[in-house]
């Protein structure tokens, strides 16, 4: 899994309305959790400047032939918590977890995985971990599964939005639907060796 690469965005000319609708996004976006009210998270990674870890698995032969409409061959799940530089809003830096999903699909021979961005939260109940990506991306419920393994509940949302390449635009993307063999993902803790920190994503 040591080669898979996280992608940013090009931000192309827009028109006027595209321009609008991403403002919205970037306001909607940076939800800031307090210190000392990560919950659950902080079971994942502990709320410390550089924390971090990462999740994977890649499925074997036998897994998708027993599975046949599984579209999902490969997947890696990283999580981040990161501290912003102080402002006037935040005199001790804005506070975020930050996430990324990275996968490979069934007949898709993309030299890179498709990516997928975002920020993580609590739910009302400061236990459920909801992972979504900007602007109606959609996103996954992350969930601790005990011996150093999470559960990521893509069929709880039912869809993420991720594309392929950081120089190319959303053309390239596709929506990954829970379907009938991707509504849930058993992933394991990776090696630090291969948990890239967020800057490096």
């Amino acid at each position: 899994m040591g080669d898979f690469m996280a992608a940013s965005l090009r931000s192309p000319i827009l028109p006027l309305v595209a321009l609008s609708a991403l403002l919205v996004c970037a306001e909607a976006r940076a939800q800031a959790i307090e210190p000392g009210k990560e919950g659950e998270l902080a079971n994942l990674i502990p709320p410390e400047a550089g924390a971090r870890a990462c999740f994977g698995r890649v499925y074997d032969k036998a897994h998708l032939k027993a599975h046949p409409r599984q579209q999902v061959t490969e997947m890696q799940f990283r999580l981040a918590y990161y501290i912003h530089d102080p402002d006037e809003f935040f005199p001790k830096g804005q506070r975020n977890y930050y996430f990324e999903v990275l996968a490979r699909l069934r007949g898709h021979k993309q030299p890179k995985p498709f990516s997928a961005m975002g920020e993580c939260s609590l739910r009302d109940d400061g236990k459920s971990i909801f992972c979504g990506v900007d602007c109606d991306g959609g996103g996954v419920m992350v969930k601790r599964n005990g011996d150093g393994k999470i559960m990521l509940d893509l069929e709880a949302l039912g869809r993420l939005r991720m594309t392929s390449d950081c120089g190319e635009d959303e053309e390239g993307g596709i929506e990954l639907s829970s379907g009938a063999d991707d509504k849930r993902f058993l992933l394991s803790e990776l090696p630090v060796s291969e948990c890239p920190a967020y800057d490096d994503w």
